[in-house]
């Protein structure tokens, strides 16, 4: 799916965040050793999820800005495999796809929009960087 308008954006944001979340709040129930970090990052992606509504909703100023900003960013370029992993070791190395492809939607949907707003590509450079730092802890 295109994603050519803000609203679009926060459909998938709102998508990516919650499908993730629930990922790693189930394998946290599964595998023990990675209970709290996963637990944290579910708690985290829902965190994100509202500062992007906020952030959004509370500068916005005319709607043109939001509606042409993102074209050419497609949800099918940011697939995620949140099946369930066979193991710790492969419920990690899902995690590191999640979140690198997770970071890599961020990242090119803060440079798309980064000409017509400020604060919203900020925030979406500010949630890559995080994203990048949970690759780290795995």
């Amino acid at each position: 799916m295109k994603l050519n308008t803000m609203a679009a954006v926060m459909e998938f944001v709102t998508t990516l965040e919650t499908d993730t979340a629930a990922f790693y709040t189930e394998n946290a129930n599964k595998f023990s050793d990675l209970a709290d970090l996963f637990n944290t990052w579910a708690k985290e992606n829902k965190r994100f999820e509202k500062q992007v509504k906020q952030t959004y909703f509370g500068v916005i100023t005319d709607t043109l800005e939001s509606n042409y900003c993102f074209e050419g960013l497609d949800t099918d370029d940011f697939g995620l495999d949140l099946s369930a992993p066979a193991d710790g070791a492969d419920a990690k190395a899902k995690a590191k796809a999640v979140e690198a492809n997770v970071q890599r939607f961020y990242e090119t949907a803060g440079g798309c929009s980064e000409g017509l707003m400020a604060d919203v590509p900020r925030l979406f450079m500010k949630i890559a960087k995080k994203r990048q730092e949970r690759t780290g802890k795995l």
